[in-house]
């Protein structure tokens, strides 16, 4: 079942998904959900999809059949698992570095579900989000079609400074982005005279 709200990617990969479609059944597919593309653009978006590995294509001539891979992009949570391990060796102290990172990118409390996608478990230490603050938030991404049940417990880390969180912030933009080369490995100081 399609979601209009989805971009092309997510409602070709859901179609997918459910069985291989040929690039007339795809094409069928979109039109039913109120999108409707020229079939030698949906060639070459689905084309360029298996090149990136999202999609697997197959010939079953006269036609082309494309499924889901099994490849998976890193995530951001996945990400944000990565730096926060790379950062910090204490579990319980990795757990709360995560719900920092998260927090402050998100602006709301982080559901129990996104420290686990993170890779951490651990969350006894980890303050808990006041009932309005979890409600407002499960409001917000029930919005954008996530739904999480109402007894998900949520974590708020509201830390003014926090060097370590904000370092792994800005590597996370820097990875997403590719902007490695415009980032200075050094800062060259200057002595103050005497």
């Amino acid at each position: 079942m399609f979601v209009p709200e989805k971009n092309l990617k997510d409602l070709i990969v859901s179609s997918v998904r459910a069985k291989e479609r040929s690039i007339s059944a795809l094409a069928k597919d979109l039109t039913g959900v109120g999108y409707k593309f020229h079939r030698l653009f949906l060639a070459g978006y689905l084309k360029a999809l298996a090149d990136c590995g999202v999609l697997r294509e197959k010939e079953i001539p006269p036609a082309k059949v494309y499924t889901t891979s099994t490849y998976r992009g890193k995530t951001l949570y996945d990400s944000v698992g990565e730096y926060v391990r790379a950062a910090e060796t204490d579990p319980r102290a990795q757990s709360r570095l995560a719900v920092s990172v998260l927090s402050r990118l998100f602006r709301r409390p982080v559901f129990l579900r996104e420290v686990r996608e993170c890779g951490f478990d651990a969350v006894a230490d980890i303050p808990t989000a006041s009932k309005e603050e979890r409600e407002d938030a499960r409001r917000g991404l029930a919005k954008l079609h996530i739904q999480l049940p109402t007894n998900e417990p949520a974590y708020y880390v509201d830390e003014r400074r926090n060097d370590v969180r904000d370092a792994i912030i800005t590597d996370l933009l820097v990875e997403k982005f590719d902007m490695a080369p415009l980032v200075l490995d050094t800062r060259q100081t200057k002595l103050a005279d005497r």
